[in-house]
């Protein structure tokens, strides 16, 4: 009987980080928040965002921090690449370690 219980307590104490854990992913929704802010800045329509239109969500990104996102460098950001940029954006740098 002590065995079985032992054996039950210690389980659990292994168990429960596992089920504590937060899921990584975000809930999936009909558009990212990423695609909305691509769609709503798009101005001209195009399927793309240049420069200009980047600048109306930051007014500090300069030509070469677009150019680094700009991974076909046709001068304009896909959504594919606006939403690595966005990612870079809104994601904390990680903690250094020790």
């Amino acid at each position: 009987m002590m065995k079985t219980l032992l054996a039950a307590a210690t389980l659990a104490a292994f168990s429960a980080p596992a089920l504590a854990q937060t899921p990584t992913a975000p809930p999936a929704t009909e558009k990212s928040m990423a695609e909305q802010a691509f769609a709503k800045h798009d101005a001209d329509k195009s399927g793309a965002l240049s420069l200009t239109e980047v600048q109306t969500i930051d007014a500090k990104i300069t030509q070469t921090d677009f150019d680094a996102y700009d991974s076909d460098k046709n001068k304009s950001l896909t959504v594919a690449e606006f939403s690595k940029w966005v990612e870079a954006k809104t994601t904390p740098p990680a903690s250094k370690p020790g």
